[in-house]
């Protein structure tokens, strides 16, 4: 199935729940299982994004219930009162997790920096297997594009400058969204890269804050997966895209070898947005995973 037709597929399903974690009203959804099979995934976007970014691999996931949460400042969910950074978000993971009761006993995803905040969360704590998208396995300013996330770092860097008003503008602006679109999407696909274009523009510049963007950034960019890859025990599944922007292939392969318990399947002819170019094939490799690891 193609994204667009997976995402409408999972959106007929989702309910929109709310739950307090760490203080501030936190917006999810709740996905059914088809009823043939218990098991649950919990899914965590990426920078930026809100959990429809996702919802076309849920799609895909209807055998299980899948949960997909806003992050805290992006989409419905309330900006934390403190800093954003990422040992925030793996705590506020955390308490979701026990808030929503499945706790060490979730299948938990991560997609891009969401890869970040669920590989902290399992270097620290149980679940049944761990499955990471597009991981950022190695220094942003290293990777494929790093001349375009200095840019991007400098872009950042003077929004704190500017009236929230104007930075909020300038960070939203549709010709920077566009920009970003455009690089990331490999698809050839006329109408599939009209749908990524037009998903981005509808959900990437769903934050609370300028200070949420920009502090959410400098966490996206602290840390990566080497530096927490040998303390996860947990299972883990990577998926990684040959064409991604942020991590070489040749990376995910290497840093794949420093885990514990990991394994790595590879998709040709796709670039970072996995989740709108390949939701299907992402979905079925999830599935085999979560099956082999209930």
């Amino acid at each position: 199935m193609l994204s667009e037709e997976l995402t409408i597929k999972a959106r007929k399903l989702g309910v929109r729940r709310t739950a307090t974690i760490c203080g501030v009203r936190s917006v999810y959804y709740d996905y059914a299982s088809d009823g043939s099979s218990k098991e649950t995934i919990v899914m965590i976007h990426g920078y930026r994004g809100n959990h429809r970014g996702l919802e076309a691999i849920a799609g895909g996931l209807g055998r299980y219930r899948v949960l997909m949460p806003d992050l805290p400042g992006f989409g419905e969910s309330e900006q934390l009162p403190g800093v954003h950074n990422l040992e925030a978000y793996a705590d506020w993971l955390k308490e979701f997790l026990l808030a929503v009761g499945v706790d060490e006993r979730s299948h938990v995803v991560g997609h891009s920096f969401g890869s970040l905040v669920v590989g902290l969360h399992a270097s620290r704590n149980s679940c049944k297997s761990v499955v990471l998208i597009n991981p950022v396995s190695a220094p942003a300013l290293s990777g494929p594009r790093a001349f375009l996330t200095k840019v991007t770092s400098g872009f950042y860097h003077l929004s704190r400058s500017l009236p929230e008003s104007l930075a909020g503008w300038l960070l939203r602006s549709p010709i920077a969204v566009m920009v970003m679109s455009s690089v990331m999407a490999k698809t050839t696909n006329k109408r599939l890269r009209r749908w990524i274009h037009r998903q981005h523009l509808d959900n990437f510049s769903d934050f609370a804050s300028v200070r949420v963007a920009s502090e959410a950034y400098d966490a996206s960019i602290s840390m990566d997966l080497s530096q927490l890859a040998p303390s996860i025990r947990t299972p883990v599944l990577i998926v990684a895209a040959v064409l991604d922007d942020i991590t070489s292939i040749q990376i995910q392969r290497d840093v794949a070898r420093t885990y514990p318990d990991a394994e790595i399947v590879e998709l040709q002819s796709v670039g970072h947005l996995v989740h709108y170019e390949a939701p299907a094939d992402a979905a079925a490799h999830i599935s085999n995973f979560v099956e082999a690891n209930k």
